[in-house]
């Protein structure tokens, strides 16, 4: 197998483990007690982000995003609908992100 080949299987593997660990933050967390408890984490990581954007701040809001999404915080039909658009929209925000890695790392296996 080519390095090209090794590296995207790679890349394609992670991305498979991401998605599948992002599946599985949708569960209730103690140390965030209630649904506004997550929203304020959101909002606090989320203008983190804004002021300086990073692949780990976006799988942070992207995990948050899903655990507001775990039976336990649904308080209201209003709290389920803005947690599956939230994770959503930061799932596609990561998937954005680990793109634009992959379009910008060399995959003949030299680094400059």
């Amino acid at each position: 197998m080519s390095i090209d080949n090794t590296l995207n299987s790679q890349a394609a593997n992670k991305q498979i483990g991401n998605e599948e660990s992002r599946n599985e933050q949708s569960e209730y967390d103690p140390d965030l007690p209630n649904a506004s408890a997550v929203m304020a984490a959101i909002c606090c990581v989320s203008s983190q982000y804004a002021v300086n954007p990073s692949t780990d701040l976006a799988i942070l809001i992207s995990d948050l995003a899903h655990k507001l999404a775990a039976p336990q915080y649904a308080e209201s039909k209003l709290i389920a609908e803005v947690a599956k658009r939230l994770a959503f929209q930061w799932d596609a925000i990561v998937d954005d992100l680990h793109d634009a890695l992959l379009a910008t790392t060399p995959l003949d296996g030299t680094c400059h």
